[in-house]
């Protein structure tokens, strides 16, 4: 019997993408207040824009921000295709009929992770992230010189002399790796949830007080796609298990996310509403309309895995490792994967 599929892989299991303070719609959205006293402001979801403390503070947390994000895509990335080739497990065993990881990590991706660390090191406004970053980072450093050993082992197709020797050598060094991430990439997930999630209901609100309905509707999908994938992963199943599955807070949140997307399409159709919400980007249509697609997919995907439930539809085992099966947790891991890199290009 083939592997079964992991419910959602480990970096995708740890992270779900957190809206930023600074980001440039944000931004946009204020230019025509400047002349707002800025101390009317008070303790509204802006006050990250003030000089001083609270500046570097939204500087630190973007940082952070980042971080996650990096982890959550471009690291999640490199992982997936190396466990598409090899099987995750203690053991080095090449998938049946999969290829050896090519592809790794360039040098300022490395830089980036140094200067987080050094950050984290040197303390933020954020100890409780600074604590869990100061173990980590650290650990993701030494697994990405590890990913593009692997790499550059693939690269030169060494495995068609030695038989697989070196890559059996580099897995061993690379799984315990990726083993003793997990625990520090939990509690990083725990320790910056809590203020990713208020900072983003913030914005939602402040989107939805001003009136501006497109930039309320990119907040609130992905938002509803951080809820519908938290309660995925809290489960914890295989995709053996998928039948196993509570839908019941899934479900809603689905629903709300088809709404969501509904009235989202309706307005990025309109030229006049995307000039009245200040966007500055002359890609926004088409960075927009991509956005959209990958929300579309992303619900075929939560629609057809629910579908499956219902009907208790369970997927057979010429299923398991396959790479294009509608409802499957893996193909709903690369459609979550999508609308996140989308919404990152929206919003840059």
């Amino acid at each position: 019997m083939k592997k079964a599929m992991l419910c959602i892989s480990i970096l995708a299991m740890i992270f779900s993408l957190s809206a930023c303070d600074d980001i440039k719609m944000v931004q946009n959205s204020f230019q025509k207040e400047k002349k707002r006293n800025t101390e009317q402001l008070g303790d509204k979801p802006m006050d990250v824009f003030k000089k001083g403390n609270l500046k570097m503070e939204k500087g630190e947390y973007n940082l952070y921000v980042d971080f996650s994000n990096f982890l959550a895509i471009r690291y999640h990335f490199i992982s997936v295709f190396y466990f598409q080739g090899v099987l995750n497990e203690p053991e080095f065993h090449l998938e049946e009929g999969e290829e050896y990881l090519k592809e790794g990590f360039t040098p300022e991706e490395f830089d980036f992770i140094r200067h987080v660390m050094k950050i984290a090191n040197g303390g933020t406004h954020f100890p409780e992230v600074d604590k869990p970053v100061k173990t980590l980072a650290p650990l993701i450093l030494k697994t990405m010189e590890v990913y593009n050993e692997a790499a550059a082992y693939g690269q030169a197709e060494t495995y068609k002399n030695d038989h697989y020797e070196g890559a059996k050598e580099i897995h061993s060094r690379l799984f315990p790796l990726i083993e003793s991430s997990k625990t520090p990439l939990l509690d990083f997930k725990l320790s910056i949830d809590d203020i990713t999630r208020k900072r983003m209901e913030e914005e939602i609100r402040a989107m939805k007080e001003r009136g501006y309905i497109i930039r309320y509707g990119i907040l609130k999908l992905i938002s509803l796609r951080d809820q519908i994938m938290d309660e995925i992963i809290d489960q914890n199943l295989t995709q053996e298990e998928m039948m196993k599955l509570d839908v019941s807070n899934i479900r809603p949140a689905y629903e709300e996310f088809r709404a969501t997307l509904s009235d989202f399409e309706k307005m990025i159709g309109n030229r006049k509403a995307i000039d009245a919400e200040l966007f500055t980007d002359p890609s926004i249509s088409e960075d927009l309309s991509k956005y959209l697609d990958d929300s579309k997919e992303f619900a075929k995907q939560i629609q057809e895995m629910i579908r499956r439930i219902d009907e208790n539809e369970p997927f057979t085992e010429k299923d398991f490792g396959q790479t294009n099966v509608d409802g499957s947790f893996l193909k709903i891991d690369w459609a979550s994967l999508n609308m996140v890199q989308s919404y990152s290009k929206v919003i840059s």
